[in-house]
Formats: C-alpha cells, sequence, structure tokens
C-alpha cells in the first residue's frame, strides 16, 4: 500500500502545483500586469481622433472679419469593416473630387482607421453621408470640425497668414498669435465591439475655442491698396510692388499691401511672404528727406543758405552726380529737396558727419527690427559709423549704402509726420508700445513744409491731390544683386510721403521694382500711385480736404 500512497501524494502535490501557478498567473494578468494589459485591449478597441476648436476671428480695426471659422466635417473610414468599397470609391470621385488613384489606395488599404477627405464643406459632407447611407455603404465616420474661411479672398493673405489642414498656423499672424488663436483641441474617442467594428463615438474632452484677434488694418483702404499695386504691374515694366500706410501718432498699420500675391490661382509660397518687413532695398532719394532732418535739427544748415549744385562733385577722388549729370545754380535747401539735387545733399550729409548720421538714422529706426507683429522681419543694413568711408557717407545722402525695409522707411516717415516721435508701427489694435524722439518738432516742421513745396512743385508733383496738401519725397535706386553688384535693368521705385503736411493723419510709403528696364523711375510709378491712393481714399470717405496752402499750387 505504501507505493500507492505515495503516488497519490505526489499526484495532489503536482496537482496543487500546477493550481498555484494558475492562481501565480491570473494574479500577474489581473492585478500586476493588469494596465498594461488593459492599455493593450484599448488600443485593440479603441481610437483617439484630435480635431481643432474653433479657431478665433480675426477682425480689421472696424469690426469687419478678415478670417474666421465655419463649421465643416472630416470623413474617415474604417477600412475592415466597409462594405461596397467599389460604391465607395465612385462617390468619392464623383462627390469629393478625389483621383480614382487616390479614393481606391485610402478605400482598400488595411487599417482601422483612414482619412478620407478632412475639413469638407457642411452641405457637401451632409450630401455624401446621405448618398452612402442610401447605397449601403457602411464603415463611414463622420467627425464635425472647423474650416478657415477667408472673407474677402485673398485678402492682405500675406498680413493674415493661412492655416494647415489640422488647423495649426503656417504663415503671418496666423503662426505669430497661433497659440491665442487655436484654442484646446477636441478629442473624440471610437469605441469598438469585440470584432473591432466601431459601435460608438464618444467626445472625450471638449476642447475650447481660440480667441479673437482685433488688427489696426482697414480692409477698404488694404483693398484699394492693393488694387492699386496689381494695376501699376499690369502697366508698368514693375516686377513687385509693396504700399504701407500708417497712423503717425499711433504706429497703427491701416494697410500693408503687396503685388503680385497669393492665390489659390497662383499657390507660390514665396508670394506668402510679407516683403515690407523681409527684404531689403536702397531707399534712394527717399533718404534725403531724413539727412536733411538730421541736419536743420542740429542747427547745420538754414532756410536762406545757398548750396553749389553743380554736377560732378568729385568726393575723395570719386565723381558723385545729379541724375543725368544736370548742373543746378545755387539752391537753398528747400529747393535741393524739390529738384532732388544729390550734389547738395553731398554737402549737407558731410557737415552732419558719419557719427551724428548714423545716430540719427539709429534712432529713426534703421538698422534694427521694428518689432511688428509678423515673421521674418529683418533690420536692414546699416553699419558701424567707424566703417563709413567719405564716398559712404557723401552716397549715404541719397540713400545708397544703406539698407532698409520699406516698414523702416514707412516708421521713419511716420517719426517726420508726428513731429519727431518715432512709434513702433504695429498691426494688433491697442496702445502703442514704445516711443523715441528722433528730432525737434520745430524740425520736423521745416522739413514737412519742404517736402509739401516738393509735391506741389518738384519731383513730387504726380502725388499732388488739390485741397489734401500732399507732401513727400520720391527716389530712384539701382538694385544690387549679391555678387554681382549694380546690374543694368534692375531698379527701386520709391515714395515717401504724407497728408495734410501740416499736421498729418497719414503716411504712406510705396515701393516698386522691377529686373526689366533701367527706363524705370519714381516719377511714373510710385509718385503717381501715392496720388492715386490718396483720392482713392476721399472717392471712399476714408479721408476729407484739408484747408488750401499758399505753398505754390492748393495741395
Amino acid at each position: 500500500m505504501e507505493p500507492v500512497v505515495k503516488r497519490g501524494f505526489w499526484g495532489f502535490f503536482l496537482l496543487a502545483l500546477a493550481g498555484l501557478a494558475i492562481l501565480a498567473r491570473l494574479f500577474q494578468l489581473q492585478v500586476v500586469e493588469h494596465k498594461e494589459w488593459l492599455g493593450l485591449a484599448q488600443m485593440i478597441q479603441e481610437d483617439r481622433v484630435e480635431l481643432p476648436s474653433q479657431r478665433g476671428t480675426i477682425y480689421d480695426r472696424n469690426g469687419a472679419p478678415l478670417a474666421y471659422d465655419v463649421p465643416a466635417y472630416s470623413i474617415a473610414l474604417d477600412n475592415y469593416h466597409v462594405t461596397k468599397p467599389e460604391l465607395l470609391v465612385e462617390l468619392l470621385v464623383r462627390e469629393l473630387g478625389l483621383s480614382r488613384e487616390e479614393a481606391k489606395s485610402k478605400v482598400y488599404r488595411t487599417g482601422y482607421f483612414t482619412w478620407l477627405a478632412r475639413n469638407v464643406d457642411l452641405d457637401k459632407a451632409k450630401r455624401f453621408q446621405a448618398l452612402a447611407k442610401a447605397q449601403g455603404i457602411q464603415g463611414l465616420l463622420f467627425f464635425p470640425t472647423w474650416k478657415r474661411a477667408y472673407p474677402h479672398g485673398n485678402l492682405a493673405i500675406e498680413v493674415l497668414g493661412l492655416v494647415d489642414i489640422d488647423g495649426n498656423g503656417i504663415s503671418g499672424l496666423e503662426l505669430v498669435f497661433d497659440e491665442i488663436l487655436r484654442g484646446k483641441p477636441k478629442v473624440w474617442r471610437i469605441v469598438r465591439a469585440a470584432d473591432g467594428s466601431p459601435y460608438e463615438i464618444v467626445e472625450e474632452e471638449p476642447g475650447a475655442p481660440g480667441k479673437d484677434l482685433r488688427l489696426t488694418l482697414d480692409h477698404r483702404l488694404q483693398w484699394l491698396c492693393e488694387e492699386e499695386l496689381e494695376e501699376t504691374l499690369r502697366t508698368t515694366p514693375a516686377d513687385r510692388g509693396c504700399a504701407v500706410v500708417l497712423n503717425p501718432k499711433t504706429g497703427e498699420v491701416l494697410a500693408l499691401a503687396q503685388a503680385p500675391r497669393w492665390s489659390q490661382e497662383n499657390p507660390d509660397v514665396a508670394l506668402l511672404k510679407p516683403w515690407a518687413v523681409t527684404d531689403v532695398f536702397e531707399p534712394g532719394s527717399t533718404f534725403k528727406a531724413l539727412v536733411a532732418l538730421a541736419a536743420w535739427d542740429l542747427g547745420l544748415v538754414s532756410e536762406t543758405e545757398l548750396f553749389e549744385a553743380s554736377s560732378p562733385r568729385i568726393v575723395a577722388g570719386v565723381a558723385i552726380k545729379n541724375a543725368n549729370n544736370k548742373s543746378y545754380p545755387p539752391l537753398n535747401l528747400r529747393d535741393a529737396l524739390a529738384q532732388s539735387v544729390n550734389t547738395v545733399l553731398v554737402q549737407v550729409a558731410q557737415r552732419v558727419g558719419a557719427p551724428k548720421l548714423h545716430e540719427y538714422l539709429t534712432r529713426m529706426g534703421f538698422g534694427r527690427p521694428t518689432g511688428i507683429e509678423l515673421p521674418g522681419e529683418v533690420a536692414g543694413l546699416l553699419r558701424p559709423p567707424e566703417n563709413w568711408t567719405e564716398v559712404d557717407l557723401a552716397v549715404s545722402s541719397f540713400g545708397q549704402s544703406v539698407g532698409v525695409t520699406a516698414i523702416q522707411l514707412a516708421a521713419a516717415y511716420a517719426a517726420l509726420s508726428n513731429d519727431g516721435v518715432w512709434v513702433r508701427p504695429h498691426l494688433l489694435f491697442g496702445p502703442p508700445e514704445a516711443r523715441e524722439t528722433i528730432a525737434k518738432p520745430s524740425s520736423c516742421q521745416k522739413i514737412r513744409e519742404f517736402l509739401g513745396y516738393a509735391v506741389n512743385t518738384g519731383t513730387g508733383t504726380p502725388a499732388h491731390v488739390p485741397g489734401f496738401k500732399v507732401g513727400g519725397k520720391s527716389g530712384t535706386a539701382q538694385i544690387a544683386l549679391p555678387g554681382q553688384g549694380y546690374v543694368p535693368g534692375h531698379v527701386t521705385t520709391a515714395m515717401g510721403a504724407f497728408f495734410p503736411w501740416d499736421s498729418p493723419r497719414y503716411t504712406i510709403v510705396v515701393i516698386y521694382q522691377t529686373s526689366k528696364t533701367d527706363d524705370f523711375w519714381s516719377g511714373t510709378t510710385a509718385v503717381p500711385s501715392v496720388g492715386r491712393i490718396v483720392r482713392a481714399m476721399a472717392a471712399m470717405g476714408l479721408v476729407y480736404p484739408a484747408e488750401n496752402t499758399a505753398l505754390g499750387r492748393s495741395g
């Protein structure tokens, strides 16, 4: 009997040991590894989909919406549980515009989740859903979401920017203020049955809408500036143009326009770059007004003093010429600005000297970013004064050897307009954030008077608008290409202006560039554009005539 007892004991022992092993494994699975296995089950039985919440609206200064979200649907497919895939392919091609190859690749791939179309217009998505249901197509998933809309088309698109398919800002203000605009995303949970088929879509996290932005732009002024630029590109050899309109007292950017512009028909991403803040050019004779301001503010010139105005003028062995090498009789500063005489402004710059002129130009905002709320702004080129040669000082008086952006030039002319107070240009509506005094009010008033005379009688006359007292200075400059220097046929034209000149409410800068011809002048491009912009502003009721001025014709 003893062997039988032993066999029974060992059998019971082995059975108990096996039971303990099973219990240990169950303990491991249900307690120790519970979270791991639960996570694996959820991974198989659940999907999470994150979609953007309603993005904040961007308004112009008067409350007109420039960019906002509209309801849409994003449509997905559970490929393992799709029915009638061949009908679904046809429906995708016919209703959503997919190519047949793309539709097949989406429908016949393996997986529990495939995006078929994102951000589909509400009506189109509902029609698609109804047709799919009527044809017995199953496995489709519909998620309510939002789609960005621009009610004025591509108006100010380089300023506003674009969003990607996930609702993230990728350019312009949409990028700069993405965190404010986008809010908190919404999360959907797809719960699947044991066989993997989806049976419930649950809103797991409700998300939160983004915040709105109010801009300083006036969409009416933006539109008329864009129209003027486009028309000039159609009627002249200009390759591109930009225009900036500021409120000189507040730094508010009322318009920041460029042409050509990005559009669905012309989707060149380079056109999304706001080149008024990203690209540098030599400002030409528009700089003469700023050099004259520095000299007047330092008391180095007077109203009656006459300057020798013959051409050429030799500086350090280099012949500096007036336009067309034209010589003039002796001129005072007012007339030299009106006729844009290089050789007179060379003498004015020499009196100021490199250190002081550099100091004034720095205060005017050159050589540093303005801080405007746009991506990619550059500092321009303003070398340290110790690196200036005599020729550098001389040619800087008419805008060579320095590099500026359109927004820098506009801000400097706005400071001249604002009695010597530079205000940071800004696009978000609100109080100005930065101010700096660049010159005495009396100095600015005198130079503005001279520039009012220039528009009435000199090179700026195409900008003259009766009754509006426009003042300003034009400029034409060759373009230096990297590694090539000045290249024939590459020219920049510019006009810096303000009105009314005695107490300006608006500052306008217009720039054009060409790569086609040397026969390209500010007097036939930028200057008349300023005049037409002022006339258009009046026609739209944005501005009204000022009193007549005694400076020659009424201006």
